[in-house]
């Protein structure tokens, strides 16, 4: 994957989830920044990573919504 595919999978991902989870882009790009961190940007699948985020962030909330 070239680079302006790369940076445009990573803008994408950051609009897209802040579109689907309703918090800011600037919250949005953090979250990623902190998955793509452990990862080699080399084998990032955006896809797949994008459904990774989702997926803690609703495990999470239900997770915090069973503690009330």
């Amino acid at each position: 994957m070239n680079k302006t595919v790369k940076e445009y999978s990573y803008i994408k991902i950051i609009n897209d989830l802040s579109d689907d989870i309703g918090i800011s882009k600037e919250e949005t790009k953090s979250l990623v920044d902190v998955a793509l961190s452990s990862a080699d940007p080399r084998d990032v699948n955006y896809q797949q990573l994008k459904e990774e985020i989702t997926t803690f962030l609703v495990i999470n909330i239900f997770f915090l919504i069973s503690k009330l």
